[in-house]
């Protein structure tokens, strides 16, 4: 990957980890983030996430709301719980207007609904990146 590194600004992460029960999803995002020169990390589950987790100078974490088991607001409010805060990009195929609220109040900066342009995705991975840096 070193020949395709690329400068890094203030708003792109070092890291970006996805999670996300799709593989489909997953693979899509980790190639639209290596393609901007952007590390990725994906999971399968939350709990997957939460036993690899290592915070870096600049994350962002773009989560999938519905999974099994642990599902994204859980996940959220665990990192809470923790007291770890990481700009967050919430992504869901069903919008459940209650889990939606959730995530807000847990600290997701934006819910995006199935599916969506790159573009907007990394519109909002930046937009999340620069509301954490003013904190």
């Amino acid at each position: 990957m070193a020949e395709h590194q690329r400068s890094f600004s203030a708003n792109t992460p070092s890291t970006l980890y996805i999670v996300d029960d799709d593989q489909a999803i997953r693979s899509a995002i980790t190639l639209l983030a290596y393609s901007l020169g952007w590390h990725a990390r994906p999971y399968a589950s939350a709990p997957e996430f939460l036993a690899d987790y290592r915070r870096s100078e600049r994350d962002c974490l773009v989560l999938d709301l519905r999974m099994p088991g642990m599902n994204g607001v859980e996940l959220l409010e665990e990192l809470g719980n923790r007291g770890i805060t990481i700009p967050t990009v919430v992504i869901t195929a069903q919008k459940d207007d209650t889990l939606v609220s959730r995530a807000h109040t847990a600290g997701a900066s934006v819910v995006l609904t199935k599916p969506f342009r790159n573009q907007l995705l990394v519109e909002h991975i930046k937009n999340a990146l620069e509301i954490d840096n003013h904190r």
